[in-house]
C-alpha cells in the first residue's frame, strides 16, 4: 500500500451511511525498534498493492489470516477489502515511511445482527512482525471502533497462534472460547483504547 499525495487523503475519506462523511486516518507512529510507519485509511486505489502483498506473505502468515492457502486474492476479494465505507467496515494500513511499502492491514466489520459488535482481522508482512506494527494498527483501529459506537470486538484465531490473543490483551480482558483448531476471542473495548505500550 503506497503513500498517496497527502492532500488527497487528509480530511474526509468519503461518504458513509446516511450521507455522512467518513473520517480519514493519517498518523505517523513509532514502532518498538524506533522505525516510523504511517497508518492510514485503506482506499480503493490500494487494491493492486494489496494483491502483491498477499503474494509476498509466507504460507504460515497467509493461513493464519485466512485459514486456507489461496494462490491469489480474487478481484471480488480485492474490491471487498479496499472499497470500505469506514463506518461499518473500517480498514487501516501501515505504510513504511521511506519506500512507501505497505507492511500491514487491520480491519473491523460490524455485525449485521449486533450493531455494537464487530469482527477483527489483522495481518502483518513477515519481515515486519514482532516490531509493533500490529500493536499500532490495533490501537488506532480500536479508537476508530469506539468512534463508530462499536463496544465489542471478536476475532477468530487458530488455537496454535497465540500472538493475536496476546496483542488483544494489551487493550483489556479477553474472553476465549476454543472450538477444535480455532479460538474465538472477545474483547470489551475500554472507553479509551488509545493506550501507549
Amino acid at each position: 500500500m503506497s503513500t498517496p499525495d497527502r492532500s488527497a487523503s487528509d480530511g474526509e475519506a468519503g461518504t458513509g451511511a446516511g450521507g455522512r462523511s467518513a473520517p480519514s486516518v493519517w498518523e505517523d507512529v513509532a514502532l518498538s525498534d524506533g522505525t516510523s510507519v504511517l497508518v492510514r485509511s485503506v482506499e480503493p486505489g490500494d487494491a493492486e498493492e494489496l494483491a502483491a502483498a498477499y503474494q509476498a506473505l509466507s504460507e504460515t502468515s497467509a493461513y493464519q489470516r485466512f485459514f486456507t492457502i489461496m494462490p491469489q486474492l480474487s478481484p471480488q476479494q480485492l474490491r471487498f477489502f479496499t472499497q470500505v465505507d469506514h463506518r461499518d467496515h473500517e480498514a487501516l494500513g501501515a505504510v513504511e515511511s521511506e519506500k512507501g511499502q505497505g507492511v500491514g492491514i487491520a480491519r473491523f466489520i460490524r455485525s449485521d445482527t449486533e450493531p455494537a459488535s464487530a469482527e477483527l482481522a489483522i495481518v502483518v508482512a513477515d519481515d515486519w512482525q514482532r516490531r509493533g506494527v500490529g500493536f499500532q494498527l490495533l490501537r488506532l483501529l480500536l479508537r476508530r471502533a469506539r468512534e463508530e459506537d462499536v463496544t465489542t470486538i471478536r476475532a477468530e484465531v487458530l488455537t496454535d497462534n497465540p500472538a493475536l490473543l496476546g496483542l488483544l490483551r494489551h487493550f483489556g480482558s479477553v474472553d476465549t472460547e476454543v472450538s477444535g483448531t480455532t479460538t474465538t476471542a472477545t474483547l470489551r473495548l475500554p472507553s479509551n483504547p488509545d493506550i501507549e505500550r
